[in-house]
């Protein structure tokens, strides 16, 4: 197999990166995680619940722990890429599942989530792509 090169092998790198830049921006425009307008990161700093810190501690945690491994060379390394994109997505769909806001209709909670969901969001697709198309 050729040696596979160019932009779309970081695939998974940027993913994972997305993850973590959308950490910071506002994941709701209202109320809806608790927070209003609060990124993942003053989530995880402030005294909120604990249901929302473990999520977004999960979230963030293993984006920048697969960002790392990205650049290591480590036995396994595909492996564990995929367990820190796993854990991503588990504390990003632990936070959602287990909020208030599930009671309520999705297609009403779609239009108060802000920019940093939708960050996230893509990154995770983005990230799941590289997986796939790039294993190590």
């Amino acid at each position: 197999m050729a040696k596979k090169s160019g932009i779309l092998s970081y695939l998974f790198v940027i993913g994972l990166a997305l993850v973590v830049i959308g950490c910071f921006f506002p994941l709701s425009t209202t109320k809806l995680f608790g927070a209003n307008g609060s990124s993942a990161f003053q989530i995880i700093t402030s005294d909120s619940n604990g249901i929302l810190k473990v999520g977004s501690i999960l979230t963030f945690v293993g984006a920048v722990c697969g960002v790392v491994l990205s650049f290591l060379a480590v036995k396994n390394s595909g492996l564990l890429k995929l367990f820190s994109l796993i854990a991503s997505v588990a504390g990003g769909l632990y936070v959602f599942f287990n909020t208030s806001s599930t009671g309520r209709s999705i297609a009403k909670a779609t239009l108060n989530f802000g920019p940093g969901f939708y960050i996230i969001l893509a990154g995770w697709i983005i990230a799941l792509i590289g997986w796939v198309l790039y294993r190590d």
